[in-house]
């Protein structure tokens, strides 16, 4: 049967998209999902993934997506220019397209739209915060070329980054994790280089399980990196914190809930959703900026 579809929620990271078809009484027609649509890693990359992803949403619902509003948050998803070249590409295939990031979505999601903290952390990592004034402020959302402490892709370059250090003797320290790493990484310079020459957020990002399983073994090289990824998690909520609940997403999230300091652990309180309930939300209430109105937001 062909149904009509309102809304198209979209959230895109480095590692895959989600996306969900909304009907216009509100409810969820069918969910699809594809490839990695951070557009750090490339608007047009992004653009062909979320466009595997509508066909899929076409596919089973047999709907006519050129009259739907597609709400969209994307890692990288802050850039006006990035934002720009995503409309350009996708603005023949749907009515409307807002873009706001992921980190924004993720807060709306996991607190309804009311004051509270999240921290989303997967491939990349954002801090957001909604305050008891409803503005609205970020942390650690700079991307994985400055950025993205404590997150999966940092964690596997730290490893990486290790490993070259013990390989030429400026880390002599013996570690089951590096042991894991030559069968990925390559065990000389030559290899090394040509692994590193494709390798982007993503990519980095697919070492940190071996990380994560080396330090639950005892390995002392990434059990110290483990921690330093809690230190820089718990220096990006802290720097936009003011004392509202704080829930944990993304694939990595339940990795780090049992390591965080007892006063934080004390705070965490389980999301109510996810970043397509929260773009949902943008959607049902007509917002296109990573604003919370005030009157809204007491709304909830």
């Amino acid at each position: 049967m062909r149904q009509q579809i309102d809304v198209v929620a979209i959230d895109g990271g480095g590692s895959g998209t989600r996306l969900r078809a909304i009907g216009v009484d509100g409810t969820t027609l069918a969910e699809a999902a594809s490839g990695p649509s951070s557009l750090t890693l490339g608007v047009e990359q992004a653009w062909s993934n979320v466009a595997s992803g509508l066909d899929a949403l076409a596919s089973a619902t047999g709907a006519d997506l050129t009259t739907a509003r597609l709400v969209c948050g994307f890692a990288g998803g802050r850039s006006p220019e990035r934002q720009a070249q995503f409309r350009a590409m996708g603005g023949q295939s749907c009515a409307d397209i807002v873009i706001v990031t992921d980190g924004f979505a993720s807060l709306l999601g996991a607190h309804g739209g009311r004051p509270g903290v999240v921290l989303a952390v997967g491939t990349g990592v954002a801090a957001y915060a909604l305050g008891q004034d409803g503005r609205v402020s970020s942390a650690s959302a700079w991307g994985f070329s400055i950025g993205d402490e404590g997150s999966g892709a940092w964690i596997g370059r730290r490893a990486v980054s290790l490993y070259s250090r013990h390989l030429d003797g400026r880390l002599p320290d013996a570690s089951t994790l590096f042991d894991a790493l030559r069968s990925r990484v390559g065990d000389e310079f030559n290899a090394i280089q040509t692994w590193l020459s494709a390798a982007n957020a993503t990519r980095f990002a697919t070492l940190a399980p071996v990380v994560i399983d080396a330090a639950a073994a005892g390995d002392g090289v990434a059990t110290r990196i483990m921690a330093a990824a809690t230190e820089e998690l718990e220096l990006a909520i802290g720097a936009i914190d003011d004392g509202g609940p704080v829930s944990l997403l993304g694939g990595l999230g339940p990795v780090f809930a049992p390591r965080f300091s007892a006063r934080l652990a004390a705070r965490l309180t389980p999301p109510r959703g996810n970043a397509l309930d929260g773009l949902a939300l943008m959607a049902r209430r007509g917002w296109r900026e990573e604003v919370v109105p005030e009157l809204e937001r007491q709304d909830g």
